[in-house]
């Protein structure tokens, strides 16, 4: 009888460890799995950026040497960006500014086929923008568009030559230039695409074109003075106007 009592207390026993042991194996089983993460755009960040693009430098010479000239030119140009975002859903508004060092441009001449001729240059080597963002953001994928302000330390430089072939002083300055250097304003409008590595770190590629307000520059005698006597001075000044057109490759570090 003993033996009989002892024999089913065994086999209740491993009756029950068995459906605890299926209970633990159900719980396990039917465990839901944590949310995924969703990236977020919003922060502010900092970074570089570098490509290349193409210069349009127009000049125009109302009528001293009654002439015009549009060179054109690619450039490198290479620079730092700060800004910050902040997405709505998938919606995104932001601000940049960022600032570059720039390549020289292309120089051409004025009053080519006369007994003279100016030589005439642009040089922007430092240039900057202000700009707000808009965008569409897909998890770690953002497009954009871009607009604002921008800048540029722009000399404009005019060098006259004696362009006289019979002459012995053929192809040497004269001595009169046309000079001016200041920063420019303009406007830039732009597009682009970024893609989150991670939760800080952000490769893309943007475009930009640029175009800044106009310069002009008065022809003057080596003393100084206008060259102009008896003629309007506006007909004596070299006008110009720059536009550029960027492509450049971003890389950018967000604050978490």
């Amino acid at each position: 009888m003993m033996r009989n009592t002892f024999a089913a207390a065994i086999a209740l026993l491993l009756a029950a460890t068995g459906a605890s042991s299926a209970a633990d194996i159900g719980a396990v089983r039917f465990k839901a799995a944590p949310a995924a993460v969703v990236y977020s755009w919003t922060g502010f960040y900092v970074g570089g950026n570098l490509g290349g693009g193409m210069a349009s430098s127009h000049f125009d010479d109302p009528c001293f040497y009654c002439s015009s000239t549009t060179p054109t030119r690619g450039f490198f140009t290479g620079g730092a960006q700060v800004g910050y975002n902040y997405q709505f859903g998938r919606g995104l508004i932001g601000i940049e500014a960022d600032v570059s060092g720039n390549g020289g441009f292309k120089d051409s001449v004025l009053g080519g086929d006369d007994s003279r001729a100016l030589k005439v240059g642009l040089k922007a080597n430092s240039s900057g923008t202000i700009r707000a963002r808009a965008g569409l953001a897909v998890d770690n994928v953002l497009a954009y568009v871009t607009g604002g302000a921008a800048w540029a330390d722009v000399r404009q430089t005019g060098t006259e030559i004696d362009n006289f072939v019979g002459s012995p002083t053929f192809g040497n300055p004269t001595g009169v230039t046309a000079n001016s250097s200041g920063v420019r304003w303009g406007g830039v409008v732009g597009l682009g695409v970024e893609y989150a590595l991670d939760s800080n770190w952000i490769v893309g590629g943007e475009f930009l074109h640029t175009m800044y307000q106009d310069g002009d520059a008065t022809i003057i005698r080596p003393d100084g003075s206008q060259i102009c006597t008896g003629r309007p001075a506006a007909n004596c000044t070299i006008r110009n106007q720059l536009t550029t057109d960027v492509a450049r490759v971003r890389f950018s570090y967000k604050f978490q």
